[in-house]
C-alpha cells in the first residue's frame, strides 16, 4: 500500500509539473505578442496604483479632467521620439465614486516635428492592433492602454464610455 501511495504522489507531482510548464509557455498561441507586452506594462506601472508614487517621481496633472479619459498626468522628460514600453510618458487618472484618483491607463506621446509631413506613427506594441493617433494641438503622435480600467470599446481606443463625462 505504501508503495501505491509514494507512486501516485510522484506522479501527481510530475503531471503536474508538466502542466505548469506547458500551460504557461511563452510560446502560448492563445496569448498574441502585443498581449504579453500588456503584461509587461502593467507589471512595470503597477507602482503608479498610489498617485503619490506618480506625484513623488513628477508626474504632475497638465490637463484637468478629460470626459472619458481623466486626468492626464505628465513626466515632461519622457517625451521624446523613443517607445519606451515600460516608461509611458502620461499616467491617466480618473475620481472613483469616493472622489479619490484611480489610475486607469497609460498613454504614449512621441512628438512630430513637421505637423505637416508627420509620416508614419510610431512602432507601438507587436502587431497592428494599437491605434495611434495625430494629435495636430499638440503635434505628437498618442497611443491610449487601458490597462487598469476595462474599455469596453478596446483597450487602445483613445476615449473610455468606462470613465463618464465627470458628472
Amino acid at each position: 500500500m505504501k508503495t501505491n501511495k509514494r507512486f501516485y504522489w510522484k506522479w501527481g507531482v510530475l503531471t503536474s509539473l508538466i502542466l505548469l510548464f506547458t500551460g504557461c509557455s511563452d510560446d502560448d498561441p492563445e496569448l498574441a505578442s502585443w498581449e504579453l507586452e500588456v503584461a509587461e506594462l502593467k507589471s512595470a506601472v503597477s507602482r503608479y496604483s498610489d498617485i503619490e508614487a506618480a506625484t513623488s517621481e513628477g508626474f504632475f496633472d497638465a490637463s484637468g479632467f478629460v470626459p472619458n479619459m481623466g486626468h492626464h498626468y505628465i513626466l515632461p522628460p519622457r517625451i521624446d521620439n523613443i517607445f519606451s514600453l515600460k516608461e509611458p510618458e502620461i499616467l491617466l487618472y480618473a475620481p472613483d465614486a469616493n472622489g479619490n484618483m484611480e489610475f486607469v491607463a497609460v498613454e504614449y506621446a512621441v512628438p512630430v516635428e513637421d505637423i505637416d509631413n508627420p509620416g508614419v506613427p510610431p512602432e507601438g506594441f507587436s502587431g497592428d492592433e494599437d491605434v495611434w493617433e495625430l494629435n495636430t494641438n499638440l503635434k505628437q503622435w498618442q497611443l491610449h492602454v487601458w490597462i487598469m480600467k476595462e474599455n469596453p470599446e478596446g483597450i487602445f481606443v483613445a476615449h473610455n464610455p468606462a470613465i463618464g463625462d465627470g458628472n
